[in-house]
């Protein structure tokens, strides 16, 4: 069985990783998740590391907004299976773009064809 957990050394944190993210990255639109993406040039311990975000302006209460987080983690924790087991690392952020927050299962749906087309342009 799987590890189905969402630990600490999988969340992107740093400072200097998420700016080379968002100068550096690559984009594109899947449905209401906009994904930056790239390449790590640090080892990571697991095979990837991921922010979420959703925008202060479409979502101005706090709890609307940390919803829309818990979804993309949930969302991310069960569709990532092994995209990135025995590959290069990657640096990923989910930023949520959508009007309306969605259910787990349309954001599951959107993020399973996002790890695909990532892996397809990350040549694996």
């Amino acid at each position: 069985m799987s590890d189905q957990r969402f630990p600490r050394e999988e969340k992107l944190k740093l400072r200097n990783r998420i700016s080379a993210l968002f100068e550096q990255g690559k984009r594109f639109q899947q449905g209401p998740i906009s994904v930056l993406w790239m390449v790590s040039p640090w080892p990571l311990e697991r095979g990837a590391q991921v922010m979420v975000g959703a925008p202060k302006r479409r979502f101005k209460h706090a709890v609307d907004r940390n919803r829309i987080k818990r979804l993309l983690r949930e969302s991310y924790r069960l569709e990532r299976l092994d995209h990135f087991k025995d590959k290069a690392p990657l640096l990923i952020a989910f930023l949520y773009q959508g009007e309306q927050p969605v259910r787990l299962e349309e954001l599951r749906q959107h993020m399973a064809a996002a790890l695909g087309k990532m892996a397809e342009r990350a040549g694996r």
